[in-house]
């Protein structure tokens, strides 16, 4: 079955990548200041159906302690979902169960679909220069409509929210300041899904705040497309590239975020303390991945090398909506 789901947030939201609250750690990870992504990771999404899938199929067992799956049903939530967690650098197809496909995730209104694009449309490209171009003006703050009618800036979608904190106890994270968004005009963000299973509306949580959304699903054979009127290759989803791009192309405009996900399990023998005072051992956490850096989505590349499209075409990154992208026939 094929869908449309749409994520209407019900408050502000905090999409991150590797960055966290603290004291700068040994690796220089850590800050007082965090700003929300506009768009949270792909993974994110897969992490949020797969708990979603499990809760509606009644495998998920929810108490005041955590969540998990019990023994007994191990066996059906694998098939649901898969039993492995993404692997940006994985050189094989990866299995999620039912999980066929995931879009790259875009803004809807109405019935009209809208993706981050640098706003070169309008400007002459002519031997390595942008006629046109203003410097004063941020060429990445920049939204259209798939049919190229309409074109919107930061402003007039996302709204800021800062919030700045003093936590008690004065500890190395009691000070903090975040910026959180919130969606205005009646956008949502919405991306298409290929499942193998029935999905429901539902409320979900996603980022780090586990903010709230209203996910309703609808049944649709459909497709993110967009055409560039200049045949310019545009990416609709970040997208990890492993070729020096100034090499394999004439022109680009681009940004990069950096992506790390968490990549399983492993126990420690670190001695803490439970509420009642009782120290106990072999306390589980979780690994993260190597960081990489991805070429933003909207990111526009001019006279892409045949190398370069074929580098792009990783096949277990496109399952889940990384490294997307669109050309064109110039018009």
């Amino acid at each position: 079955m094929k869908y449309l789901v749409t994520l209407k947030p019900l408050e502000s939201f905090l999409f991150g990548g590797d960055q966290t609250f603290g004291a700068l750690d040994d690796k220089n990870v850590g800050s007082y200041l965090f700003k929300s992504r506009e768009f949270p990771q792909q993974t994110a999404l897969l992490g949020m159906l797969k708990k979603e899938l499990m809760i509606q199929a009644g495998l998920l067992t929810r108490k005041r302690k955590g969540e998990w799956v019990d023994k007994h049903k191990k066996s059906q939530a694998n098939k649901l979902v898969g039993v492995e967690k993404f692997d940006m650098l994985s050189k094989t197809l990866q299995d999620f169960g039912s999980i066929k496909s995931i879009s790259p995730l875009f803004l809807f209104k109405g019935n009209k679909k809208y993706i981050k694009k640098v706003a070169i449309d309008k400007l002459i490209y002519d031997d390595g220069k942008l006629e046109g171009y203003d410097p004063k003006k941020d060429i990445y703050d920049n939204y259209i409509s798939v049919d190229g009618n309409e074109s919107l800036s930061r402003s007039h979608i996302f709204k800021a929210v800062e919030q700045t904190g003093n936590k008690k106890g004065g500890e190395d994270n009691s000070l903090f300041k975040k910026i959180s968004y919130m969606l205005i005009n009646g956008f949502k963000f919405a991306f298409y899904l290929e499942l193998d299973e029935e999905l429901k509306d539902s409320m979900v949580t996603l980022g780090a705040d586990r903010s709230s959304f209203l996910m309703q699903v609808k049944e649709l054979d459909d497709s993110l497309e967009y055409q560039d009127p200049k045949g310019y290759l545009t990416l609709l989803s970040d997208a990890y590239i492993r070729l020096p791009l100034e090499q394999h192309c004439s022109f680009a405009i681009t940004s990069e975020v950096s992506q790390r996900n968490l990549i399983g399990k492993k126990s420690s023998l670190k001695t803490y303390k439970d509420n009642n005072g009782k120290s106990t051992e072999n306390k589980k956490h979780f690994q993260k991945s190597e960081t990489l850096y991805l070429y933003e989505k909207g990111s526009v590349i001019i006279h892409p090398s045949n190398e370069l499209i074929e580098d792009l075409k990783q096949e277990n990154l496109q399952q889940i909506g990384y490294n997307i992208y669109t050309t064109g026939e110039e018009k």
